[in-house]
């Protein structure tokens, strides 16, 4: 096991995804339940989350710009900045946070781009090549420990509050509180202020020669809807059938211990040799919990789907994500140009998300008088994997046709 043994750099890196994890997994769950609450509207949820997706990219892009330019902690701890603020209009605002809904959700997306272009480049600095899948493994289930703990805190802080908007804002509150707890942390991690060029373009529009950088990017389009989109859509979903935060906080918790006992488990027997075939169960597990919930929308069919999406994930996620950062390692001609290529891959998983929304709030649309179109959109999201899988299979890494 010592061969696979990780960088100091590499636990402060996982002890700041467990703290950041902690605070958006103690209040993120409740925020389309906030919106629901005080709007009664599908829609506003839906367009708060359309604002996100469609501004992340943009400020991603200019973050990464700027990290290449200056130094990723900038970027990293600016993220963490604008996550409190974010917190702090939904506390300002209170009741009215849904006639800002867009607005919020631009905001929101603006503390995506930002944050993320600092956190993904700290995974791909603390890992090497070999590692990578036992440093993803511990990630999940470091992540999803804090997932497990701060929903139940979350949603018991909800209900005992004398009030439950007032519950919400205190829990918005705490929030806070651990983004400035890791805010102080994250000046453990090195500096890395080397002013560098920062060229884009061959990321963002790879020739023949990097052809599984492209088969990777289109890739990243199709799995946009299971990759995000279900994560607040199972919580609003909970609510609008139990009417009950504790419910809600109880199955993200419930989810989050599935994906740990799971991702623990994989990220110590994934090797690079066998990513394909525990992708393809990641997949078929995934339709088979979409095929479940399309039948009848239940609290127990609804519970079904939660434990396999979360059975799922790892499945495909560890493999894929090595992958990724493998061929970056690849394609990239100096190390310090991964920067470029983790910001490229959140332009088409940006439109990919944009598409799915509006996907999901037409079939909504369509069939408002039943839940059919909540049933029709989680089988679309899970079904779309299959898409996801057919692309990536075809890269020469996972035929086994370079060395990874």
């Amino acid at each position: 096991m010592s061969d696979r043994k990780l960088h100091h750099t590499a636990w402060i890196a996982l002890a700041l995804h467990g703290l950041y994890h902690a605070a958006e997994a103690l209040c993120s769950i409740f925020v389309g339940v906030y919106f629901w609450i005080n709007s009664l509207s599908f829609f506003v949820v839906c367009m708060h989350y359309l604002a996100l997706y469609a501004v992340t990219p943009f400020f991603f892009l200019a973050a990464g710009w700027y990290a290449q330019r200056y130094d990723r902690l900038h970027v990293y701890r600016l993220g963490l900045v604008l996550n409190a603020c974010y917190y702090g209009a939904l506390l300002l605002l209170q009741e009215r946070s849904v006639d800002y809904a867009v607005p919020l959700g631009a905001l929101l997306g603006v503390t995506w781009g930002v944050f993320y272009a600092g956190a993904n480049t700290f995974n791909f600095d603390v890992t090497r090549p070999g590692v990578r899948e036992y440093y993803f493994g511990l990630l999940q289930s470091t992540t999803g420990a804090f997932r497990l703990l701060a929903p139940i805190v979350g949603s018991a802080v909800i209900f005992l509050a004398p009030g439950r908007l007032l519950g919400y804002h205190l829990v918005f509150f705490l929030a806070i509180l651990l983004y400035a707890a890791c805010f102080v942390l994250s000046f453990k991690m090195p500096k890395d202020n080397v002013r560098r060029p920062f060229r884009i373009r061959r990321a963002l529009f790879p020739g023949k020669d990097q052809r599984d950088w492209r088969l990777i990017m289109l890739a990243s389009a199709s799995m946009a809807g299971s990759f995000t989109i279900l994560a607040f859509l199972l919580g609003l979903i909970m609510y609008m059938q139990t009417e009950n935060e504790v419910n809600v906080g109880g199955f993200a918790s419930f989810q989050a211990i599935t994906s740990i006992i799971t991702a623990y488990t994989l990220g110590r027997i994934i090797r690079p040799h066998s990513r394909k075939w525990f992708m393809l169960t990641g997949v078929i597990i995934l339709l088979v919990a979409g095929i479940v919930v399309a039948w009848e929308l239940s609290v127990i069919t609804l519970v079904a789907f939660g434990f396999m999406r979360s059975v799922a994930g790892p499945f495909f996620g560890i493999p894929h994500f090595s992958l990724r950062l493998d061929t970056i390692n690849r394609c990239a001609t100096d190390p310090s140009e991964r920067i470029e290529y983790l910001c490229a891959w959140e332009v088409p998983l940006a439109m990919g998300r944009v598409f799915m929304m509006g996907l999901m709030m037409a079939l909504f649309a369509w069939f408002i008088e039943n839940d059919l179109g909540l049933r029709l959109t989680l089988f679309t999201l899970a079904a779309v994997r299959i898409v996801t899988y057919l692309i990536l299979v075809r890269t020469d890494a996972l035929r086994g046709l370079t060395t990874q």
